[in-house]
């Protein structure tokens, strides 16, 4: 339906798009911080702090109108999940695929709002410079060893998405220490219905102007890749970096990107909004 598709994205369109979702996701926000506030109250751990967030990351890609595509599916047990790193996106799209905890800089820890949900779905930290990672080593052995799973991003910045930086080896560590599998994951994310790559947040973004745009888009999809584990055994840390990057580089391939229009159903949603 080319002129419905048209309709969506004119400019008061796309305005009452963000309007909606943005009141949607403040208080979807707002539902984040008291459950982070009720996990810190929770002495007795009868919550399960997992369960919520891939709960609240769901639903936040449906503010979003997120299509999340899984293809493979995630290791039982202990094992770092290693994925390229593409935009502050990436950390919903995990979350809403499986249950995980991430590894953040220390500073995120001061960032308002950010900062208690960080905490709130048990962020490990790292301090950057030398020695920053041996007491976040110390902390993710006895995770991992206890069969749980930690995400990784370990080319230190985010990127265009249609291509993979080198991976930093250190916190690869973890893996030998703890003597679990390491999983490859490869995030693509389609194209704009105009044919924009909006998702990666890059260069200059500004993280309100890089939300308020991802609120006004009707939909897009993203890719979430497993690949095949490896394990840490008789490996060094340099040679997990290179094979989970070699790994990860196969599946992000900018020839295979598509412009992706919304889908019918989002179509009426959008237009009845």
């Amino acid at each position: 339906m080319p002129e419905l598709s048209a309709l969506m994205n004119t400019t008061p369109a796309r305005t009452v798009r963000a309007v909606v979702r943005g009141a949607r996701l403040v208080i979807h926000l707002a539902i984040g911080l008291l459950l982070g506030v009720a996990l810190m109250l929770d002495r007795w751990n009868r919550l399960n702090a997992q369960a919520l967030m891939t709960w609240w990351c769901q639903v936040a890609l449906g503010i979003f109108s997120i299509e999340l595509i899984r293809n493979g599916a995630p290791h039982d047990g202990g094992r770092i999940t290693v994925a390229n790193h593409v935009s502050w996106l990436d950390i919903i799209v995990i979350g809403a695929s499986e249950p995980t905890r991430f590894v953040a800089k220390s500073e995120i820890q001061d960032w308002p709002i950010a900062g208690s949900l960080a905490d709130a779905c048990g962020t490990f930290y790292i301090r950057r410079g030398k020695g920053g990672s041996r007491p976040l080593l110390d902390k993710l052995v006895p995770h991992l060893k206890a069969g749980g799973c930690v995400t990784i991003f370990p080319e230190g910045t985010t990127t265009d998405g249609l291509s993979v930086l080198p991976f930093h080896p250190r916190l690869f560590a973890a893996a030998l220490e703890a003597q679990c599998v390491v999983q490859p994951v490869a995030l693509r994310y389609g194209l704009s219905a105009s044919g924009d790559n909006i998702a990666p947040f890059i260069g200059d973004d500004d993280l309100v102007s890089h939300v308020l745009r991802m609120l006004k888009e009707p939909e897009i999809v993203v890719e979430v890749n497993y690949g095949a584990v490896l394990a840490s055994e008789g490996r060094t840390r340099e040679e997990l970096a290179e094979m989970t990057q070699a790994s990860i580089s196969k599946v992000v391939m900018p020839t295979q990107r598509t412009s992706l229009q919304p889908s019918l159903e989002t179509a009426l949603e959008s237009a009845l909004t």
